[in-house]
C-alpha cells in the first residue's frame, strides 16, 4: 500500500469521524441536552463534538493499523502481533485510568467524583452551607419526623426524591427552597412554623 492510499484512508477516517461525531452530537439534542450553565455555550458543545470525533477517529486508526498488520502477517509474526494488540489495549486502559483525571460530576470544592467510593464519601459528608436555622435546644426530632411523614408524603413518598434532595439541594444549602415549594403546593397544609420544623429535620436527620 503506497503513501497515496494511506492518505486516502486517513482522510476517510477523518471525514467519517467528523460525520459520525456531528450525527451523534446532533441526535443528543433530541434527548433534551442543554449545555452546562457554568461553561461557555459554544465551548461545551465543541468539547462534546471533539470527544466523539477523537473516539471514532482513534478507533478508525486502530482498525486500519490492525488491518495493515494482518496483511503482513507471516510465521515471524506469531509473537509480535498479539503483543501489539496487548500494547494497544494497555495504552487505552492507562489513558482512561490515569491520564483522564476529570470526572463527570464536580463538587463545590472543585473535586471530581469518579467512583462509587467517591460518591459515598460525598453523600456521607455533612453539608457546610444551609439556608435553615440550626436546631434549637430541646428540639423534638421525633415529633418533627412525624410531621414530615404526614406532610411530605401526600403527593409522593419522600424516599422517591431522596437522592435529588441530598445531592442537588441539601449539599448546596437549599433545603428551605424545597420546603417552600412544598408549602406553596395547593393542599399541602404546611404552615410557616411547620415549614421551619420540616427544614430543620431534613437538614439534620434526613
Amino acid at each position: 500500500m503506497d503513501n497515496k492510499s494511506n492518505g486516502k484512508l486517513i482522510a476517510l477516517a477523518i471525514g467519517g469521524a467528523a460525520l459520525m461525531g456531528a450525527l451523534f452530537f446532533g441526535v443528543s439534542f433530541l434527548t433534551g441536552y442543554v449545555p452546562a450553565p457554568n461553561a461557555s455555550v459554544i465551548l461545551t458543545p465543541l468539547r462534546s463534538f471533539m470527544g466523539w470525533f477523537l473516539l471514532i477517529f482513534c478507533a478508525s486508526l486502530i482498525i486500519m493499523g490492525l488491518g495493515k498488520m494482518s496483511g503482513a502477517i507471516s510465521d515471524k509474526w506469531f509473537l509480535s502481533f498479539p503483543l501489539s494488540i496487548f500494547v494497544i489495549v494497555m495504552v487505552m486502559f492507562f489513558s482512561l485510568r490515569i491520564y483522564w483525571e476529570q470526572g463527570r460530576t464536580t463538587t463545590l470544592e472543585g473535586k471530581y467524583i469518579r467512583s462509587v467510593e467517591d460518591l459515598d464519601a460525598f453523600l456521607n459528608k455533612k453539608p457546610t452551607v444551609s439556608d435553615v436555622p440550626p436546631a434549637p435546644a430541646g428540639f423534638d426530632f421525633a415529633a418533627a419526623k412525624t410531621l414530615v411523614d404526614n406532610r411530605c408524603n401526600k403527593c409522593h413518598t419522600l424516599d422517591s426524591v431522596k437522592d435529588a434532595l441530598n445531592t442537588k439541594y441539601k449539599k448546596t444549602g437549599q433545603v428551605n427552597l424545597i420546603v417552600k415549594r412544598m408549602q406553596g403546593f395547593p393542599g399541602s397544609g404546611i404552615t410557616d412554623d411547620e415549614a421551619k420544623t420540616i427544614g430543620i429535620w431534613l437538614f439534620e436527620k434526613y
